[in-house]
């Protein structure tokens, strides 16, 4: 779009300009409505703006406001090129596991070594239990990683949206063909 200084220092835009000649089919050359962008004679598609030749496998778009002059028409992906829009990222927790077992060996070998120099095994599972529970709370305050914990991810994401040469506003991108 051009800016144009109006009379009285006001700007207008203009609205884009199509480009070559729009009775002609650009593919063939065959006398075409100056409002297609499909060409009966020879079967082509092209866009509408700069009536280039559009494939099946290229990106193909249609503007869906009905007021504008370009609602329906075939736009190509060079002249509505894609705008990146930030999204708010996504949060989520992702589990950490701990090192228990590490902890439980170490734990159980101190008890094989109480049970084994105090002669009772009820001493040695209290001291187990006690210094697995009790020691393991401790350490896991005091940062080590010991029973697990969730860690807290964020993903940035952004999307690209497409929008009219004319009106700016929302268009649709038709699925395409292989």
């Amino acid at each position: 779009m051009q800016t144009v200084s109006a009379p009285g220092g006001q700007t207008q835009e203009n609205q884009p300009q199509r480009r070559g000649d729009v009775n002609k089919c650009p593919v063939c050359g065959s006398p075409v409505d100056a409002e297609a962008y499909h060409c009966p004679k020879c079967r082509s598609f092209f866009c509408f703006h700069c009536r280039a030749r559009v494939l099946p496998s290229d990106c193909q778009l249609q503007c869906i406001n009905q007021d504008c002059g370009y609602y329906g028409k075939l736009i190509c992906g060079v002249c509505d090129a894609p705008t990146e829009k930030e999204e708010p990222p996504v949060v989520y927790g992702e589990p950490q596991d701990g090192y228990w077992p590490a902890w439980l060996l170490a734990v159980l070998l101190l008890a094989g070594l109480v049970w084994y120099f105090s002669a009772s095994f009820l001493a040695a599972a209290a001291v187990a239990i006690l210094v697995y529970t009790g020691g393991g709370y401790l350490m896991h305050r005091a940062g080590w990683n010991l029973f697990g914990t969730v860690r807290q991810v964020e993903q940035k994401r952004r999307t690209s949206i497409h929008t009219c040469i004319r009106c700016r506003q929302t268009a649709k991108e038709l699925p395409r063909k292989p």
